[in-house]
């Protein structure tokens, strides 16, 4: 490394395995699935072999998730290795009790990614996996809630130390990486709403699902309680240059909340109300939450080029906050395209226009894996 260590190289970490669940979208939303509400392995093969450009795509799609999952999980041990050891320095007890030490929710945030990773690689290259799902979804369900629990004790322990110094500089909050716990809950909450939809065993589907709406209802509270202070003191004393990128972290927040609204939704229309999904809803929805993403996404932009946050990153481990939210993005934007217009008969899957309203996204994907590598480069490599 080019720094010294901090907790928030974790996101990293969490980058890679982000850009690896932006590519399966196009597995999700491009390759047919009928049987399945994810597509795995046996629809990969049939695709592969059908030839031609869907051949193309397979394997082309399939060796960039595999390396970036690969690259995902050796971040992973790297910063499992340095923060274990970081947690030893006089640096980390300075950072105790301060808004800094919010950075520590990246090390369950990034765990919860990789659940999803392992999810993936397992449906998509593991043959007959996916037969036994129905087996897994409880081992999903524990996977997330150890880590949703571990989440909250070290938020808790934050908060407590917080609230006994009484020395929290409110003032000086110009910026919004206290979001950062938000962030973390929202991924354990879309984690779990993944067994509530597609579990078959009731108790599965019933207590992930309650499980994933208490870890929003602390997102929500989150966002409440820390926006206002946050965005008094920005406007007050202008955005804090190190933590610049904090101003997008709402769009992957935005993102992961949409998506368990999809999965819950989905929950209670097949177990409940025993009905199919009604995309119009989902229309309105996700183009609401999209089109919030987007403004949020222009607004930081300008804020970040006003600053020359993209020229000179003065903080390594914060730098990494760019690519979340280009990736949220992008996997949002698949979401609202294929059940807000594709399933809406406002576009004809795999026509022209489909392609041509796909192709912005399929620019800040590629935008975001070159920024990730720029920045691997400029602050990882020794």
């Amino acid at each position: 490394m080019k720094q010294s260590y901090h907790p928030l190289y974790f996101l990293s970490a969490l980058g890679n395995g982000g850009l690896a669940v932006s590519f399966f979208m196009y597995f999700m939303f491009l390759i047919p699935h009928p049987d399945s509400p994810l597509p795995h392995f046996d629809h990969l093969r049939a695709t592969f072999e059908s030839g031609g450009m869907a051949q193309l795509l397979v394997v082309t799609v399939s060796i960039i998730i595999l390396a970036l999952a690969a690259n995902h999980f050796r971040l992973l041990v790297w910063n499992i290795r340095s923060f274990h050891a970081f947690k030893r320095t006089s640096t980390y007890q300075t950072l105790k009790g301060t808004p800094g030490e919010v950075a520590v929710m990246a090390e369950p945030l990034t765990y919860a990614m990789s659940v999803n990773v392992l999810f993936i690689l397992g449906a998509l290259f593991v043959p007959g996996l996916w037969a036994n799902v129905q087996f897994l979804f409880p081992f999903a369900l524990a996977a997330f809630l150890v880590i949703g629990v571990y989440a909250l004790v070290r938020y808790v322990q934050y908060i407590a130390n917080v609230v006994a110094n009484g020395t929290f500089p409110v003032d000086n909050l110009n910026q919004f990486g206290q979001f950062l716990g938000a962030f973390t809950f929202v991924m354990v909450a879309v984690g779990l709403a993944s067994p509530a939809a597609m579990a078959t065993t009731p108790w599965v589907s019933v207590i992930s699902t309650v499980a994933s709406l208490f870890f929003l209802s602390l997102v929500g509270g989150i966002l409440l309680f820390f926006g206002g202070m946050s965005l008094r003191a920005v406007l007050a004393k202008g955005l804090a240059k190190p933590g610049a990128p904090t101003i997008w972290l709402l769009i992957p927040i935005f993102t992961l909340t949409g998506i368990t609204f999809v999965r819950l939704y989905s929950m209670v229309s097949h177990r409940i109300l025993d009905t199919d999904v009604n995309t119009a809803l989902l229309f309105v929805v996700l183009g609401f939450i999209f089109m919030a993403s987007t403004a949020v996404g222009l607004i930081g932009f300008n804020v970040l080029h006003r600053l020359d946050y993209f020229d000179e990153q003065p903080d390594g481990a914060a730098s990494f906050g760019l690519i979340c939210p280009g990736v949220a993005y992008v996997v949002l934007g698949m979401f609202f395209v294929h059940w807000g217009l594709v399933q809406n008969g406002f576009i004809t899957a795999h026509s022209l226009m489909h392609y041509v309203i796909l192709s912005p996204l399929v620019f800040i994907q590629m935008k975001t894996i070159q920024w990730l590598i720029k920045l691997s480069v400029k602050h990882l490599t020794k």
